[in-house]
């Protein structure tokens, strides 16, 4: 016969590491203050990415999205070396493979369209 009620089923391992957790929290310089109101004023997303970027990360999706214009000017300069056309186009579908992965990774308003044999040229522009 159990008298446990519903929800409790956590053991005790884990209720001393959920209080250890707590205990770090209430330790840490920052705890109790209040958030910065620069947060929330202007574009929220901007300001995510500079506290990012000063602490040091960087995206997946910007990585990705640097990788994909190195690739963009190699086969802009592959294309300007009269290569055949089929051996662009295989790398080209490479690149639209990244560029589909990107846009699934990365906030939607950095979404970018894909690149063909005839437009690589002017897609480089958009991945600077």
């Amino acid at each position: 016969m159990s008298f446990k009620k519903e929800g409790q089923d956590q053991s005790l391992n884990q209720k001393s590491g959920d209080y250890n957790l707590d205990e770090e929290m209430k330790n840490h310089p920052g705890f109790g203050k209040p958030l910065p109101s620069r947060l929330f004023s202007g574009d929220i997303y901007a300001n995510f990415t500079k506290t990012a970027k000063e602490a040091g990360y960087l995206p997946p999706f910007v990585a990705l999205q640097k990788e994909i214009r190195e690739e963009i000017a190699k086969v802009i300069k592959i294309k300007a070396a009269d290569r055949q056309e089929s051996e662009v186009k295989g790398v080209i579908d490479e690149i639209n493979k990244k560029i589909q992965k990107y846009n699934t990774t990365c906030p939607p308003m950095m979404q970018k369209g894909r690149v063909g044999f005839t437009n690589i040229e002017n897609q480089i522009k958009n991945w600077e």
